[in-house]
């Protein structure tokens, strides 16, 4: 090592003056060119499910200490007072009732005769021990005794054929896989071990398409009645079909769904739904760029920024985004739950204000735009003046929910619509055809709305397999 250093040492006296300047000049830009590098890997290595929109499952098994977004309440955890409890309770008119009565009192006389002076009702609530009824049509054909002509008797809608499975066994599969989330073994085995039906694949998939099928009136009505709303949630995420990368995009309301299964995640997907293009009102999204190119009324996600402002200051230590996480924090305080009452013009421009400001004072903070060695192309900025520079460019969506009060902080409600995605392909895996993705979307969009408007969905896929699907209110302003 000493030699090396000694040789290159005497390397460096046999050059000039100048050429000394110039070597000092290429290491010092190097030194700078690497310390930029290795402050953007410290950056990716340190981002997260808690500081980014990474998602959980991206942390792999070192999960990052609990670092939620949620302030202290002071609530012990479990119900509140006054919460109403649940449990079971007896019902006026049970199915079976067995009696039980004394034959002997311990003097030894005989009860036989004696009446009953008081009687105590316990229930016991119980599957049966076969669930699954069957049922014989029987289809009469008789001989007219005036023309000798065989007359049949007409089958029911429901048995078509000499065996078949009937409207709410279907109905049930297609609980099962499309809301409950079982993968195809498993909900035949669920069938084999609870029902005694032998239900394979292909009969899950044709209930599938049955519903389908008969929700197409349903999914023209959903998108006619998203119009009508005055604001909307938006988002998307990744989903494997076909070994490629395509996505499921979600629109929703309070008391509405629709997923859409398209190969490209912006414009094309848009244009293909049809809503947004043509949507008047709000729309509450996560600053995807091609949502800004339809309507003027945007509303951006408090949370996401929230989580972005968390990244910037673990990863790169500015004061502006832990100042702007506060002012992001009371905006949402102070907007929660006022229902359609609107915050004060003086209050609304103060909070404007101070955002203002604080953009301002940051600007100072931020890094100069870098090369990264090796990489052509112009030099990048930093993920801090690049989340400036959103903040910048769509201040009033950011602050939307000031001036709107049927506009919340949070894009949480297409969040928890999306997540039922996410947690499909954890359970089923990927979908093998774009037409199967569709059919999902068209299903889940159907059994989504249902339970926001607090319908039984398994009593709405019956009605679907039966070809009368059910047909939701026209609007809720409320979860």
């Amino acid at each position: 090592m000493k030699q090396d250093e000694a040789a290159l040492r005497a390397k460096i006296a046999l050059l000039s003056e100048e050429a000394k300047i110039d070597l000092i000049i290429e290491l010092m830009a190097r030194v700078e060119s690497l310390t930029a590098r290795v402050a953007e890997l410290e950056a990716r290595l340190g981002m997260n499910s808690s500081n980014s929109s990474r998602p959980p499952s991206s942390d792999g098994y070192r999960k990052p200490a609990p670092k939620s977004l949620r302030e202290v309440t002071g609530r012990k955890p479990g119900g509140q007072k006054g919460h109403p409890g649940k449990n079971l309770r007896q019902v006026p008119e049970p199915d079976e009732v067995v009696e039980h009565s004394p034959s002997r009192c311990v003097c030894g006389c005989c009860l036989d005769a004696v009446g009953v002076e008081r009687a105590e009702r316990r229930q016991v609530f119980e599957l049966p021990k076969r669930p699954l009824w069957v049922t014989e049509h029987r289809i009469a054909s008789k001989k007219c005794p005036q023309c000798g002509r065989m007359v049949r008797a007409q089958a029911p809608a429901e048995a078509p054929g000499p065996a078949q499975y009937g409207p709410r066994l279907l109905a049930v599969l297609v609980y099962l896989r499309d809301y409950q989330l079982l993968p195809y073994g498993r909900l035949t085995a669920l069938c084999r071990d609870l029902f005694g039906a032998g239900v394979c694949k292909r009969t899950v998939e044709t209930a599938q398409t049955r519903v389908h099928g008969a929700l197409a009136p349903f999914e023209d009505m959903l998108r006619a009645r998203l119009l009508g709303e005055n604001v909307l949630h938006a988002d998307e995420t990744g989903m494997r079909v076909a070994g490629k990368l395509h996505w499921m995009h979600s629109l929703s309301s309070p008391g509405l769904t629709l997923y859409q299964a398209h190969p490209r995640r912006g414009v094309e997907a848009i244009e293909a739904n049809g809503v947004i293009p043509a949507f008047t009102g709000t729309l509450v999204h996560d600053c995807w760029a091609a949502y800004f190119q339809y309507g003027a009324g945007h509303a951006l996600c408090g949370t996401h920024l929230l989580r972005e402002l968390q990244g910037v200051q673990e990863n790169e230590g500015h004061a502006w985004a832990r100042e702007m996480s506060a002012v992001l924090r009371a905006v949402s305080k102070t907007t929660d739950g006022r229902d359609d009452a609107p915050l004060s013009p003086a209050a609304a421009d103060w909070f404007a204000g101070v955002y203002d400001d604080i953009l301002a004072r940051g600007r100072r903070e931020l890094p100069p735009p870098r090369k990264t060695p090796g990489k052509r192309g112009r030099p990048a900025n930093a993920k801090s003046a690049n989340l400036h520079a959103r903040l910048d460019a769509h201040r009033d969506a950011a602050l939307r929910c000031l001036r709107e009060p049927g506009v919340p902080f949070t894009n949480n409600l297409a969040e928890r619509d999306i997540r039922m995605v996410k947690l499909r392909q954890k359970t089923s895996g990927c979908a093998r055809t774009l037409t199967g993705a569709q059919v999902f979307a068209r299903l889940r969009s159907y059994i989504s709305t249902a339970l926001k408007q607090g319908r039984n969905p398994l009593e709405c896929l019956v009605e679907a397999v039966r070809g009368q699907p059910w047909t939701p209110h026209a609007q809720i302003s409320s979860v």
